[in-house]
């Protein structure tokens, strides 16, 4: 039986550079259906909705359509 979405932890994926320096994280919210996007510092750099599709800004502009996230993260 499969535990159900408020009780399970949300999934974190750290991202790093080719050189293995972390940039980035992505935080997947099972309840919410979001993923959030944090840079370095754990500092919101946006959000991806699986329900409308979108991706937002930390001021919550639109920044297009699909998982756009990868492309918030600051490159260093």
């Amino acid at each position: 039986m499969e535990t159900p979405a408020y009780q399970q932890p949300a999934a974190v994926q750290i991202i790093r550079d080719r050189r293995g320096i972390i940039v980035g994280s992505f935080e997947t919210q099972h309840l919410t259906k979001r993923t959030i996007a944090r840079d370095a510092r754990g500092l919101l750099v946006g959000q991806y909705d699986y329900r409308t599709d979108v991706t937002r800004d930390v001021c919550g502009a639109l920044v297009g359509s699909g998982n756009l996230l990868p492309a918030l993260l600051p490159r260093w």
